[in-house]
């Protein structure tokens, strides 16, 4: 039961972390108009941004409790965003010239390895809590 508590606690504070970039990215994302390259409107956008940080806290709430779903809603999460931001926004960063600002590529970057270090840590928890 310690080893389940402790990787829960693992994946609550990756989770956190994952969710302060996706916060993050999602404003800086807002700042470059970056929805209206998909064709969705600031109100379509921000009901899409509050249902996945309703879901994504939810996720949380769930990880802090030790469930094995929560686990791998996480891990779907993190690893879908993480490919999702990278295909989108790597090959912009290392294209000739400037791209959008320094905080920007943190926020990205951050995203990317924050979502691959939280499904890799939910990984192991629905690993540890199958056993």
């Amino acid at each position: 039961m310690k080893d389940n508590r402790t990787w829960s606690n693992r994946v609550v504070c990756t989770a956190a972390i994952f969710t302060g970039f996706c916060a993050a990215h999602l404003i800086d994302d807002f700042l470059y108009g970056v929805p209206a390259e998909f064709h969705l409107s600031n109100t379509t956008s921000q009901v899409l941004g509050l249902a996945f940080f309703v879901a994504l806290t939810g996720l949380i709430a769930l990880a802090a409790r030790g469930s094995s779903q929560s686990y791998l809603g996480l891990i779907i999460i993190g690893l879908l965003l993480a490919a999702a931001d990278t295909t989108k926004h790597v090959p912009e960063m290392l294209a000739p010239g400037p791209y959008r600002s320094v905080w920007s590529v943190v926020f990205s970057l951050g995203l990317i390895v924050s979502g691959l270090v939280t499904a890799a840590v939910s990984y192991r928890a629905l690993r540890d809590a199958k056993r």
